[in-house]
């Protein structure tokens, strides 16, 4: 297990999520289980060569991450995960005013896939961020302390500002709340605490999955 992985186990049971009971038997299907801690660090993955990160979501055949950490030219990258497996994806949507992007993989990952919040969270709000996969170090406790605009993100109204604590090379990494639901995706700012929110991309990406190469080319957006 991670290090520090079991104390922010606990700081989520006080938020009312069910833990993972250790038993004799059989491991429960995940659909019967809350993700936790854990999973959330399983689910990021560094974007190679490690000058980003991102996250995997929703159907396992996707991940996001930030867009500015797409090149114009680029079209494929290799993503890196926590047990040291390697995946390909292409980038099959970027949109540099939300600076967000979605990576379809060549195959489902390996890992258990976080859900994308549906709306946006409230100031107050606690959020957990696991970092980077090759960087090692606790998960972090922040809080949501407002929602607003920022000048590097022109089409966001309600860029998140958080407390987390932040290092270059965490854009794309995932903020998460109290469900383990994606919230946000770093994008920078003082000390890296600014995100931009992930809401309205889970349907999108149920889109890109059921519509193929097209639609997914349809959908890509580059400035």
């Amino acid at each position: 297990m991670r290090a520090g992985t079991r104390r922010w186990l606990a700081w989520a049971g006080a938020l009312g999520l069910a833990t993972l009971a250790a038993c004799d038997g059989p491991a429960p299907d995940e659909a019967d289980t809350p993700p936790d801690v854990d999973d959330v660090a399983a689910a990021t993955v560094t974007l190679e060569p490690g000058h980003c990160a991102g996250v995997v979501v929703e159907d396992g055949r996707h991940a996001l991450t930030a867009a500015h950490c797409v090149r114009p030219d680029d079209t494929r990258v290799h993503l890196s995960f926590l047990g040291g497996q390697r995946l390909g994806g292409t980038y099959v949507h970027v949109d540099r005013g939300r600076d967000v992007a979605v990576i379809r993989l060549d195959a489902r990952a390996p890992v258990r896939p976080l859900e994308v919040a549906d709306g946006l969270p409230a100031p107050g709000d606690a959020l957990v961020f696991t970092g980077r996969n090759d960087r090692p170090g606790d998960a972090q406790e922040a809080q949501l302390e407002r929602l607003g605009r920022c000048p590097s993100l022109p089409e966001v109204p309600a860029a998140l500002f958080t407390t987390m604590r932040g290092r270059p090379g965490d854009s794309g990494a995932p903020l998460v709340d109290s469900r383990m639901q994606v919230v946000g995706l770093v994008h920078g700012g003082a000390a890296c605490r600014i995100a931009t929110p992930t809401a309205g991309l889970g349907p999108l990406v149920e889109d890109l999955s059921r519509g193929g190469p097209e639609l997914a080319r349809g959908a890509t957006r580059r400035r």
